[in-house]
């Protein structure tokens, strides 16, 4: 019998072959009473009246209809509970209903609701130098532009960098996703967002550096708590995968840019968000950097998903990665809900994008939603979310790595902090991927069990865990409990798998 003992508040639990539910913990709140739309006419208005594109994105064959949210809990018109893991996709940071945040938005919109930012006003410069405050002190990033959602914020990203470089090319990594607007289309190689009407100019991608399912890498090459099944022979302080990966972006832009100029920018996420916490190995980031400077490029991190603290480690992807990059971008953890993203850049990329044409932006840096990223990040630091991520991430992921070893369905557990996945494969021997409707089966047991979570990756086999960063260790307890039970019946055949297979 497998037997892995997790300590919680002066208690010990073991996940055993005949694993139980532990009870969700207790929380001392009562959602105000509904009287909005019943769940039916939410259902029957979406299906006629949103747009397709939405309606096909609904999650769960029976899904709640949420009427309140509070700290890391949500509440379905029925009054049930459910630990929300995802956080409205990696979004919510501080807890939702957030009274800190919520006073602010309030005391602002009283006073002072809009001006575009061709006006003076206090807030946005207020929230420049405190979220300056975060940057390390040997970074050149220096110079805020804010704007409404982390798509804009990678679209003016790409803008400044070809102003400044002079040149067109960009690369990005495969399985990236960096938003699906008009000019990112291109950057996101995630099938289910490519399209055939989608522009495609001066974009391309180098092989991704993936230790799991990469051509190399293995049991040293990740910097976090669990490392792929596979073995490597990467030496201590070292990394074989690190190198022959930057190697391949060397042979990338030498065939791209064959007279070693031309290259605008290289752009990645420090950790992987929609596909699914894909982790590069140690050191792949920094000699990456290297060779785009080689050939005139400006580096780009996209921290729409890994910044703000979410990594328990480092309050920046960059900062974790050991890089300084000339742009970075941010949004969704930002304003805790609130449509707020930003570009940080040096000030030399800065001017050269000034000097390109001018730029405006209706609603970024408006009062209202600068005093909401300023109280978001107030509560992110007093409340010391950052190191609740490590605490409770790394017990999370210990929880998750004996699953892995419990399970022939669990192919790979990686993460770090609160950014956390499982890929899910048919067996670890041939680690083919899970089929999407499989996942859609489990998804759906574990709604049923009180936990909302999330899902994604390159193969969509993957299921993610972002949650807001006041979840307690008695959460991660309370879910790793839940996916012990949920797989249990997956793998004895008590889940009806097959009624959620679109071909039957």
């Amino acid at each position: 019998m497998l037997r892995r003992f997790l300590k919680s508040r002066g208690t010990v639990r073991c996940l055993s072959s005949t694993p139980e539910v532990l009870t969700m913990p207790a929380f001392d709140y009562e959602p105000p009473p509904y009287d909005g739309l019943s769940k039916d006419e939410v259902i029957a208005t979406r299906n006629t009246n949103l747009a397709h594109a939405i309606q096909r994105q609904t999650f769960f064959r029976d899904p709640p209809l949420f009427v309140a949210g509070k700290r890391q809990y949500l509440f379905d018109d029925e009054g049930k509970r459910y630990l929300d893991l995802w956080g409205g996709i990696c979004t919510v940071s501080a807890g939702h209903s957030h009274e800190g945040i919520q006073k602010a938005i309030t005391k602002q919109l009283g006073v002072l609701q809009h001006t575009a930012n061709i006006f003076l006003h206090s807030k946005v410069n207020e929230y420049a130098r405190r979220i300056l405050e975060t940057i390390p002190e040997d970074s050149d990033l220096s110079c805020v532009y804010l704007c409404n959602s982390g798509s804009e914020a990678n679209d003016l990203a790409l803008m400044m960098a070809r102003a400044y470089t002079g040149s067109l090319e960009v690369v990005g990594l495969k399985k990236s996703y960096h938003g699906a607007s008009a000019g990112n289309l291109s950057l996101t190689t995630l099938p289910a967002y490519r399209r055939r009407s989608m522009p495609s100019f001066n974009v391309s991608h180098m092989m991704s550096p993936d230790p799991y399912r990469g051509i190399w890498g293995g049991s040293k090459c990740r910097d976090g708590p669990c490392q792929t099944l596979r073995t490597c022979e990467c030496a201590e302080g070292s990394c074989n995968a690190a190198e022959m990966y930057a190697q391949q972006y060397r042979d990338h832009l030498y065939h791209l840019c064959p007279s070693g100029t031309g290259l605008a920018a290289f752009i990645a996420e420090g950790i992987g968000g929609m596909s699914s916490a894909l982790m590069a190995p140690k050191g792949f980031f920094k000699k990456a950097y290297k060779i785009t400077k080689e050939f005139g490029g400006v580096n780009i991190m996209d921290e729409v998903q890994s910044g703000f603290g979410r990594l328990g480690s480092h309050f920046w992807g960059f900062e974790y990665q050991g890089v300084r990059p000339d742009i970075i971008t941010a949004a969704k953890s930002m304003g805790n809900g609130y449509p707020i993203a930003m570009v940080i850049s040096t000030p030399e990329v800065s001017k050269a994008f000034a000097d390109s044409g001018l730029h405006f932006n209706t609603f970024g840096g408006n009062a209202l939603g600068s005093a909401a990223g300023l109280a978001t990040l107030e509560a992110l630091q007093e409340e010391n979310l950052m190191e609740n991520c490590d605490v409770v991430g790394t017990r999370f992921l210990n929880g998750l790595d004996t699953l892995r070893s419990k399970y022939d369905v669990i192919g790979d557990c990686r993460g770090k902090g609160l950014f956390i996945s499982l890929e899910l494969v048919e067996s670890k021997r041939t680690h083919a991927p899970l089929p999407a409707y499989h996942l859609s089966a489990l998804h759906e047991r574990i709604k049923d069990h009180g936990i909302i979570i999330g899902r994604g990756g390159a193969y969509a086999n993957c299921l993610r865990i972002q949650p807001p960063m006041c979840v307690t260790e008695a959460d991660a307890d309370f879910a790793v409990s839940v996916l012990d039970k949920v797989l249990h019946e997956y793998t004895n055949g008590e889940i009806d798998v097959e009624s959620y297979n679109p071909n039957k």
